[in-house]
């Protein structure tokens, strides 16, 4: 009830608005009679009664037919007079706004199409009241018949004018909260193209040759720089100026018939309308269509760029091989949102007798295209280094494969290869950011040794280098992104990261990519990519070895080179160490063979000195199968010959076989 209340009242005051808005523009224009007292070439209440329609619907035809009434009747020979006249009034607006409807007439007025149908609906619509009421002028003794072709011609001019003009304006009315608002420099921009415009119509039609042009560049600067809302009051102030000089005959107006004026006045207010609506549609289209592109040209980089992401997070390592007696953590950062991904990556890759190839690299480009040509680089860096992995043959098939591939062109990159047994590196680089290394301590240094990109010199040949990755020291490989700023030296970059990376060395390799990635947070953006790897070898000060990898039989071999070695650092006879490797190696394959039955799941290893001897723990998280060894098979039967001692704890959660082997005093320190 009450939303139908509110309602009603809503439609009553639409109507009042729209009766007092009526009424009082009629009074203004038939300040300019030219015949009769009640025929005038300003009638704005036509272009009110239109717009009212367009705005709010044909139902506020009561209050233009009633106003119209109450207009006609002190200017009419009689109240049936005024009635018929008040009828014609209401038939022209209601008609313009028929066809307008028709025709699909947008109020914005944002289309060409638009300009055209305002123009001819005026026109058209101008014919009904300027003969009704011409009519009815002459048929009640108000105007004689030989007057009635000028009457008619000042009616229909003032009709016309109406729609022409003052409807425009008032439709451009809403725009003013629907699209963005003016600020001040506009609308004082919109008041100076008024006042000239007026200004140049008076002054230009009293001047002993009557001239208009200097007036046009003004309403063509309204139409371009303001559009409907600023087009709209311009072409108004410039039609009224013009229809005041015709009403007291002035300028090209002080000569001539009545007709002739009238049809002077008629064809410079629809040239005036014409241009000047038709300009700003222009306008407005070519600024919509523009403003589409720049949405689809943005709706198509930002899915250029996730997709770009997506095939380069899909072709970067899901999952970085588990690596006994070493910690690895990497890192991906894409650039900005409003940037284009590159061609960052980084790859392990893990080679025969438990060796590691260690490869960054930046592709040049951005896009698809970068990522596409990053995955080809990675494939085949993989495909090189499991035939050969010593630096120079990975580097001189790349070499290769860069010179016959156009995209690879300009690509830097870093390829390392990793002995756990023997902690020695070999490297080679192709035009990338130095590696750097952090022992245990924290002294940085970099690895300096670089040659051109690939692809740069066909005749290029890439040296190799080494260095001992000590117990405890930490290998950090990354792209430019990571130290390049612009405006910025890179110099200042490699020093800020060897810095971070010193003040990092006792965190955990985890912590250690989160804290070299906050040299980013200094950047409002991230430029470019941004790839990280950092390697760290298990310290040898005597510390528990824990292992924890998928219970996979190709990591086996890692397990037992990651034991060796810490058996070896920890002073342990060889005789003993080969006697202790076995037990460990039979408790290893229990659990890659019997405790998941199929199903993936995770193998753990702990070692540590115990008194005078050490203890070795193999963990698993599953259940053995019944046809497994259950603590009496061959594997625990050796590893007891062996061991001094073997436990097999049964679990909720898995098991566990914990031997321990004391040492005599000239086999341990």
């Amino acid at each position: 009830m009450n939303e139908a209340a509110g309602g009603a009242t809503r439609r009553i005051a639409a109507l009042l608005a729209v009766a007092l808005a009526y009424y009082v523009g009629a009074r203004l224009g038939l300040g300019l009679s030219l015949v009769a007292d009640n025929v005038t070439p300003l009638w704005p209440p036509t272009g009110i009664a239109v717009a009212a329609f367009v705005l709010f619907g044909r139902s506020m035809w009561p209050a233009v037919v009633i106003a119209a009434f109450l207009v006609n009747l002190p200017i009419s020979a009689n109240p049936l007079a005024a009635g018929v006249t008040a009828v014609g009034n209401l038939l022209a607006p209601l008609a313009a706004a028929l066809l307008l409807q028709r025709f699909g007439f947008r109020r914005e007025l944002d289309r060409q199409r638009d300009a055209h149908l305002v123009v001819v609906c005026a026109l058209a619509s101008g014919v009904v009241s300027a003969t009704i009421g011409t009519a009815t002028l002459v048929a009640s003794g108000a105007v004689a018949s030989e007057r009635f072709l000028g009457a008619w011609a000042v009616w229909w001019t003032g009709d016309t004018m109406g729609v022409l003009l003052v409807a425009p304006m008032l439709l451009a009315v809403p725009l003013f909260w629907e699209q963005p608002a003016w600020r001040l420099r506009e609308w004082v921009e919109a008041g100076a193209i008024c006042v000239c415009v007026a200004v140049i119509s008076l002054l230009g039609l009293r001047a002993d040759l009557p001239v208009l042009f200097p007036m046009l560049p003004f309403l063509g600067l309204a139409a371009w720089r303001l559009q409907l809302r600023g087009a709209a009051p311009a072409a108004l102030a410039a039609s009224v100026a013009t229809t005041w000089s015709a009403a007291q005959g002035v300028g090209t107006f002080d000569h001539g018939s009545l007709l002739a004026r009238m049809l002077t006045l008629q064809a410079f207010n629809a040239s005036v309308a014409l241009m000047s609506f038709f300009l700003a549609a222009v306008v407005t289209e070519r600024r919509r269509t523009a403003a589409l592109l720049l949405v689809r040209a943005d709706a198509r980089r930002e899915r250029e760029h996730e997709i770009a992401v997506a095939l380069q997070q899909t072709l970067l390592p899901g999952r970085l091989p588990a690596t006994p007696g070493v910690e690895i953590a990497a890192r991906y950062i894409p650039a900005s949102s409003d940037m284009q991904v590159g061609g960052d990556w980084y790859d392990v890759v893990p080679l025969s007798a438990g060796r590691l190839g260690l490869v960054i690299g930046d592709v040049a480009g951005h896009g698809l295209e970068a990522a596409a040509t990053m995955g080809q680089v990675r494939m085949a860096v993989r495909a090189y280094a499991l035939q050969d992995p010593s630096p120079v043959s990975v580097m001189a098939g790349l070499q290769q494969l860069a010179a016959q591939s156009p995209g690879a062109t300009m690509t830097t990159l870093l390829y390392l290869l990793y002995d756990p047994a023997s902690s020695i590196v070999r490297f080679a680089n192709a035009g990338h950011p130095p590696a750097l290394v952090v022992d245990a301590e924290g002294a940085a240094f970099t690895v300096e040794a670089s040659s051109p990109p690939l692809a740069v010199s066909a005749t290029t040949r890439y040296a190799e280098g080494s260095l001992v990755l000590r117990p405890g020291a930490t290998l950090v490989m990354y792209t430019d992104g990571l130290v390049e700023q612009r405006g910025i030296s890179i110099q200042v970059g490699l020093d800020q990261l060897r810095a971070s990376a010193a003040t990092l060395a006792g965190a955990g390799v985890e912590e250690m990519c989160n804290g070299l990635l906050a040299l980013l947070e200094d950047q409002e953006t991230v430029g470019d990519d941004v790839a990280l790897l950092v390697l760290r070898t298990h310290p040898s000060d005597g510390a528990p070895l824990h292992i924890d990898v998928p219970a996979e039989p190709e990591l086996l071999v890692q397990v037992r080179l990651a034991m060796r070695r810490w058996l070896r650092e920890a002073g342990v006879d060889d005789e003993v160490a080969g006697e202790v490797l076995l037990a460990c190696g039979e408790a290893c394959n229990n659990v890659v063979e019997h405790a998941y039955g199929g199903v993936s799941g995770t193998l753990e290893l702990d070692v540590r000195r115990a008194g005078s001897g050490i203890e070795v723990v193999v963990r698993d998280r599953g259940v053995w199968r019944p046809e497994a060894d259950r603590g009496g098979g061959w594997g625990l039967h050796l590893a007891r010959a062996v061991m001094d001692e073997v436990e097999v704890r049964r679990m909720a959660n898995g098991t566990e076989v914990v031997m321990r082997r004391d040492l005599r005093p000239e086999e341990g320190t």
